[in-house]
């Protein structure tokens, strides 16, 4: 197959492709050249900035593929021009959305949300209706999921060209950009406890970037698939207590969690983010809602498949602690905060249950 891959220099773009060179593909990737990971060679370059319009025209002119891999559109305007510019030139194009495009109903009392995650478990990829979303979005949802539903949405109501959408969850893995697996590795091999908001002790799902790239692939060679949304994600179902039990279990470590008041969480160890603004302590992952994707589709129409948990885990492990020269994970400047908070906090419930005992 004659393959364009929009981004692919990072993560899971740069698994897809290697996964695409090993099928024999014809690849070629956009990016702006920036990175250039060791299957460059193999490949041809279109450098171009996605965002930029005319790059994008000059970029791919007279150019056909059968198959389209997009991560990187963030806006409406990206898969709009990509759509009118490339409409008759594309046999199936991927476009990787997100779990934050419900963050619609991330916020707000029950009242206002338009999906009840506690009563829909797991929530299935039909429980979103684009038809009465506009393209805007509530300043206290988080842009990035509102810019990813309005894509969806243009995809969905415009393109001509054959689709398949992925929703993915916040991926873990080698090499993570985000630093979201190393905040828990580092804090679970030092072995000086976890401090969770009691807010946020829910169960939820995620997914091994080595899986979502190949789940990708797959998707695109199944015939099932055509102008479908999926979601994919562990078949694994994790809370913070199971989540912590299996990574001390790859490290030979016992640490304590430290069950806290979400107040007390935040207003003492959120600290100030880059922009310099009020950053809310929130291990990652974790969320005040049951985050449990619905995957019976995508096994039933391209047999989505998954690694064992202890499997990826133990990997990504070796690679943060043994193989990746990484910065401390974020808020790790806090560590002896966060230990204190959390062992003030248990000590101040052992001696209301000793009073509570005393007077009962």
């Amino acid at each position: 197959m004659k393959v364009l891959v929009i981004g692919g220099t990072r993560y899971m773009g740069k698994l897809l492709v290697q996964n695409l060179l090993n099928e024999g593909h014809d690849v070629s990737i956009i990016s702006r050249g920036n990175q250039q990971p060791n299957w460059w060679n193999q490949i041809k370059h279109i450098k171009a900035d996605r965002s930029n319009k005319k790059e994008l025209e000059s970029g791919l002119k007279g150019m056909e593929f059968d198959w389209v891999f997009d991560s990187q559109a963030y806006r409406k305007e990206h898969v709009e021009d990509f759509g009118n510019l490339m409409n008759g030139r594309v046999g199936k194009y991927l476009f990787v959305s997100t779990g934050s495009i419900y963050s619609k109903w991330d916020y707000g009392t029950p009242e206002e949300a338009l999906l009840d995650f506690e009563l829909n478990i797991p929530f299935k990829e039909n429980q979103v209706n684009w038809d009465d979303l506009p393209y805007d979005y509530d300043p206290k949802e988080l842009e990035y999921g509102a810019r990813k539903r309005h894509c969806e949405k243009w995809i969905i109501e415009n393109f001509e060209m054959p689709y398949v959408i992925m929703r993915i969850p916040a991926i873990m893995g080698e090499d993570d950009p985000t630093g979201r697996i190393w905040w828990w590795i580092q804090r679970i091999a030092d072995n000086r406890g976890i401090v969770v908001p009691s807010k946020i002790e829910n169960p939820f799902r995620t997914l091994y970037s080595g899986d979502a790239a190949q789940a990708f692939l797959d998707s695109m060679e199944s015939d099932k698939t055509i102008n479908q949304v999926y979601h994919i994600a562990s078949h694994e179902i994790f809370t913070p207590r199971s989540w912590v039990r299996i990574l001390s279990g790859i490290l030979n470590t016992e640490p304590k969690i430290f069950l806290v008041p979400s107040i007390f969480a935040e207003k003492h160890l959120g600290g100030i983010n880059e922009n310099g603004l009020a950053d809310k302590y929130s291990p990652p992952l974790l969320r005040k809602y049951p985050y449990i994707h619905d995957l019976s589709k995508a096994d039933k129409d391209f047999n989505f498949k998954t690694t064992n948990v202890e499997d990826w885990l133990t990997k990504t492990a070796d690679y943060y602690l043994n193989l990746s020269d990484v910065d401390n994970s974020k808020g790790y400047e806090n560590r002896d905060l966060e230990i204190k908070l959390g062992t003030e906090w248990e000590s101040r419930l052992v001696n209301l249950q000793d009073l509570f005992e005393s007077e009962f």
